[in-house]
């Protein structure tokens, strides 16, 4: 994959900087047909930067399973500064392919120390309950989503917890001390899903009993919303900070 990301540059004037991989494979439970999500972030050339015209700030490329997102270095801090759960993904990711970044260890745990617990449990109630309203009208009674669902009521619900939620799935189960039906439907939907394609859906006789323990579990854990936890403040001299010195180095 690196020799990927680095084919992808060399006719671009762009720098690589930071490339992870997303999703399914990066969570553990990948099907076999399941795609590459490639996600990380770039810097502009010197050019590109000092230049008055503003040049894009996605890069994204679709070929065959290979799906690339890079973000400019701006607006990735942009994301992180408002504790964006989708980036936060990234940084904590330890399904690495491309690392640049000065005094790395150091800067993730920066981030990580003043993330917001807030941001990301509306982030993961929000996911589960889009996937819940395409149970509801069977549109998308697959394993893959009433597992997507219930990874992220359960990164909510550790989220309410002030508890920073697990990436690789075996070590999200690991958090919650005993079992209970959701958590249950989530290991058994895991292994269909391992076993079956991308689309496979759920049985029929099953669906109602997910769908009512997948609801009652959601709505317990709209009540225990948390309070913004993080110093913003603190957050946004972080990223000063390193945006500073990371562009200090590579703009000389």
């Amino acid at each position: 994959m690196r020799q990927t990301i680095e084919n992808l540059f060399k006719d671009l004037e762009e720098k690589p900087l930071f490339y992870i991989e997303s999703g399914s494979r990066l969570w553990g439970f990948a099907s076999p047909d399941s795609d590459y999500d490639v996600r990380g972030f770039h810097l502009q050339s010197k050019k590109q930067y000092f230049d008055f015209q503003k040049h894009p700030d996605i890069l994204e490329v679709m070929d065959g399973d290979f799906d690339f997102v890079s973000y400019d270095v701006d607006k990735m801090f942009g994301l992180l500064v408002k504790s964006n759960p989708a980036v936060f993904e990234w940084i904590r990711a330890d399904l690495v392919y491309w690392n640049e970044l000065p005094d790395w260890q150091r800067f993730q745990q920066d981030i990580v120390s003043n993330f917001d617990f807030k941001a990301l449990f509306f982030h993961y109630i929000s996911l589960a309950k889009g996937s819940i309203r395409l149970m509801e009208t069977d549109k998308k009674f697959t394993y893959k989503n009433v597992f997507y669902c219930i990874r992220g009521l359960l990164s909510a619900d550790l989220s309410a917890r002030q508890i920073i939620p697990e990436l690789l799935i075996d070590h999200l189960f690991n958090q919650f001390d005993q079992d209970f039906d959701v958590l249950e439907i989530a290991k058994e939907s895991l292994e269909r899903k391992k076993q079956r394609t991308e689309k496979a859906e759920v049985d029929e006789k099953d669906k109602p009993k997910m769908l009512r323990a997948i609801k009652a579990y959601t709505d317990r854990l709209e009540s225990q919303a948390p309070e913004q936890t993080n110093n913003r403040e603190k957050l946004e001299q972080v990223l000063t900070d390193y945006s500073i010195a990371l562009k200090s180095q590579f703009y000389v």
